[in-house]
Order: C-alpha cells, then structure tokens, then sequence
C-alpha cells in the first residue's frame, strides 16, 4: 500500500516467543555538511586528471593506493623515481627531499620561487646544489622553517604534523601569488580566511605546536589529510613516500595546478534529471603553466555514437553547444579562459546521459575527432527520486525473526520505475515504540521509544538496524514476544512518498 508521510506502521507482528525490538543504529546518515568527521571544504576538482594519471613504470606502487597519485607528481615533475622503474613507496621522507618536492610543485600551482634566495643555514652545506636552491627558497616563502635557530636539519624525517604544517604553508604562499597575479587556487577553491576548522575530532593532538595544531585541523577541512584511526591523527608518526605523494595531490587540488593540454572536469559525475552541472576546464602549455584567454569550444551530445560521421566531423543534428557561439567550432564567440587558464561554466539542465568534449584552437577551426586533442566526460542522468522504498533482509513473507537476530531495514530514493535515485540529504524522522511482552503467569509488557532524524547519503539510502535479546534467557520460559513499531515521516515539503 502506499504510505503518506507521518503514517503509523507496525512492521513486525509479535509471533510466539519470536519478535524483534532493538536500539536503532543508523549507517552514513549523519547531516551534511559542518559537523565532526566531515571535510567541509574538500575540492571538487582535481589536478591529477587526464594525462596526469597516465602510469610512467614505477612498477613498485603499481596497483597500490598511491598509484595515481605517483604517477599524477611524476606528471608535474615533482619526483622522478629512485629509480626509473621504482618509486621507493614504503621509505620515510626527509626535509631536504621534502623541499624538493614542494619547489617542484610551486611553479605549476602558481607560486614565484626566489631566484636567488639568502642562504641562512649552516647545515646544508653537503648537499647538492638544487636541494640546497629548494631548501633557501622554501625558507623564504614560509613554506619550511627551520628548525634550530641556523639548522634546517636536512636529514631530519618527516612527521605528519609537519607534513600539515608545510602544506598549509603551501596553500597560504599559492594564495599571496593569486592575488598578485601570478596564479591562482583551483576553480572551485575557497579562500583559507572561509575555512572553518570546526572540527575536534583528533584526540591526539594537544602536544603538537599551535601552528602545526592549526594547520592539521584546516587540512582536514580540505580533505588533504586523514587521521590514521577515529579519533586518532598519529602527529608524530613518520610520513612514507607514498604517504607523501597522495598528501601533495590532495593539496594541489586547491590550487591551479592542472595537466598538460586541455582537461575538462564535472562537479558530478551522475546528477538527476532535469539539473544542470557545474563544469571546470583548464588550459595549460607543455610547461604546465596557464594559458590565458585561450577560446575554448565545449559541446555536447546524448547520443555520442551518433556524434561524429566516418570524416571525424561533427553531425549537427546530434551535437549542441554549451556555453559557447559554436559547435565544434572555435569562434570569436566562445568563452576564454581567464588569466591562469582556466574557464568555469554550466550545462544546460540535463534530460539523459550526456557526453561533453572540450578544446582549444584559433577562430574558424573545427574540430575532428580523427586527430583534435581535448578532453571528454561523461556524465550519468537519473530519472527523478519520487518514492522512499522501505525494505528489510528478512527471508520473503517473514514477520517475525528471532532473539538476537539483528534485522537491516534500507529506506532508498526510487524513481517511477523503482530503480534507486542516488539522491542525498533527503531529511526523514524515525520514531521507533519498542513494546516488551514476556509470557506466564507474571506476564509484564513494556513499551519505550525514540524519534531520530537522519538524511539520506550520497546514493539516497539510509540503513536502520535493530535486534532485541530475550528478555527472559532460559530454559521453559516461553510465551515472551516483542513488537516493533516504525513511523516514518518525511520532511516538510519533501516531493516524495513513502512506499510499502
């Protein structure tokens, strides 16, 4: 039967000595947004897309967690290897090789390095000339500091409260060249004044100094760092290389580093009907430096098959163009990247799955399929979430389940043809009555409840489970049940009903 919001509904009927009560337990349903656990500004774009992920034989992270990541700092020249087939994940970092990396990552996000910086450290000496270069122009950006008075301690290893603390200072260097025009931070970037390091979450990290208790707790907030447990962020432990390169890949996120070439990049990869989607494109020169006002063609298709003839030229009839004068055309009329080469626009709201290409060229050139360098994306349309489909695990017909037996109750956004609609944050109540009854002569019976709000996560479910114990554990006591109740109501205003 269908249900309208805020209907009461028993779901499991009491059943011998069988039945089911339980405290409820909620999976990723928590609110979005500002609160413990969350990091409320992680980009939304990154810059390891495209040709930056292409592998470059570092055999030894091959299918690791930090492949991509390897192989993105490879991309921008940030390391090169030990050797030039292993990558050495496993190995602590050092602060001079730590400095190298950094002054290798600074021209691509935007960060002038000194050409000449004062040499103030007395313990660098035996070093080669590029970390020694790396080292002096670090220190004079704030980015690395020393570490007593004269001693930049070269060969010192890499904790993770340092590893935040030279990220953050990264950031806020990649900021000051922003503003005086020699780059920017990533498209979707927020300025460092707005993040708000509202959560308390590490347990362990009071001992730390402040400016590396600060820079932990806003690299959480960009989703650049993770604590090592719950509740645990493990500040002094040791940073291993490949540690490092997903650390840095994350930071380069917010800045204006991009690949080479052309890449394009969706705020979503799959959205619902009738909803437009954010889009990034970035032009950069084989120097991986911004290519200012570049004319940039987008264009889009719902039937990429159909998209191109056997010349590689577009078919008109199954191309439009997205923010531009063209189709697969370059023309005065399309929009140009702005001063670090990149260019922010939208879609048109989406009815079906959709593929977008986008390009560069001078006025008047088409664009081949056979040979046009660019970059495509697809992105996923779902029909609209009109129903909350409530379900449980138990065996089909099944009303009742036993003692200690837990029970999962999935409550999924469905579209008109009941398939799931990934559709977040829909607000919903549980009010849960949890009636108690035992058998025999003294029979009692008792009832208590609870009202829980949650949202639904980023696939428009959300996972209540619940189990009861035997009230009466033993031997010969039967006649005890339990009785569970759910009403269910959704928010004010919502566009959906609930479904039987």
């Amino acid at each position: 039967m269908m249900i309208v919001p805020g209907m009461h509904r028993p779901w499991l009927a009491a059943v011998s000595v069988l039945g089911l009560v339980g405290s409820l337990l909620a999976v990723g349903a928590g609110p979005a947004g500002g609160t413990a656990g969350v990091s409320d500004n992680e980009a939304i774009y990154s810059a390891c897309v495209g040709p930056a992920l292409e592998s470059v034989g570092l055999v030894d992270v091959e299918g690791s967690f930090a492949e991509d990541a390897v192989n993105c700092l490879a991309h921008f020249g940030v390391t090169v290897g030990r050797t030039a087939t292993t990558y050495d994940p496993g190995s602590p970092v050092l602060r001079w090789q730590m400095a190298l990396f950094l002054s290798r990552a600074a021209g691509p996000a935007g960060i002038a390095l000194p050409a000449n910086p004062a040499d103030g450290f007395t313990d660098i000496g035996g070093l080669f000339e590029s970390a020694r270069t790396a080292i002096n122009q670090m220190a004079a950006l704030d980015i690395m500091l020393g570490l007593r008075g004269t001693e930049f301690g070269p060969n010192t290893l890499v904790s993770r409260a340092q590893m935040a603390l030279m990220l953050d200072s990264f950031l806020v260097a990649a900021e000051k060249g922003a503003g005086l025009g020699l780059g920017a931070l990533g498209p979707d970037a927020d300025e460092l004044a707005d993040v708000d390091p509202d959560d308390d979450m590490f347990g362990d990290i009071d001992s730390v100094t402040r400016s590396e208790y600060s820079a932990i707790r806003r690299m959480f907030e960009l989703g650049v760092t993770r604590g090592t447990s719950d509740g645990q962020f493990s500040p002094r432990r040791l940073v291993t290389r490949a540690q490092m390169a997903v650390f840095i890949t994350r930071m380069l996120a917010h800045t204006a580093a991009r690949p080479a070439g052309v890449t394009l990049q969706a705020a979503a990869a799959s959205v619902t009907e009738g909803e437009s989607v954010d889009l990034a494109v970035s032009v950069r020169d084989s120097g991986l430096m911004g290519v200012p006002d570049a004319l940039v063609d987008v264009f889009s298709s719902s039937a990429p098959d159909d998209a191109f003839g056997e010349d590689g030229r577009c078919s008109a009839d199954d191309v439009s163009a997205v923010g531009g004068s063209g189709v697969c055309e370059v023309t005065s009329g399309d929009q140009t990247t702005d001063p670090s080469g990149d260019l922010e626009l939208s879609t048109d709201n989406l009815e079906a799955s959709t593929t977008l290409w986008a390009w560069t060229g001078g006025a008047g050139d088409r664009y081949d399929a056979d040979d046009a360098e660019g970059s495509s994306i697809v992105i996923a349309v779902t029909k609209a979430g009109i129903k909350l489909r409530v379900t449980d695990d138990m065996p089909e017909g099944a009303t009742a389940a036993e003692f200690g037996e837990r029970v999962v109750f999935t409550l999924q956004v469905v579209d008109e043809d009941g398939n799931p609609v990934a559709k977040k944050d829909e607000s919903v109540t549980v009010a849960a009555a949890e009636t108690v009854t035992t058998g025999g002569d003294d029979g009692t019976s008792s009832t208590s409840s609870s009202t829980q709000a949650y949202k639904t996560d980023a696939s428009g479910k959300i996972e209540l489970s619940f189990h009861q114990t035997d009230p009466r554990s033993g031997s010969g006591n039967t006649g005890d049940s339990a009785r569970l109740d759910l009403d269910i109501t959704l928010a004010s205003g919502s566009s959906l009903v609930l479904e039987d």
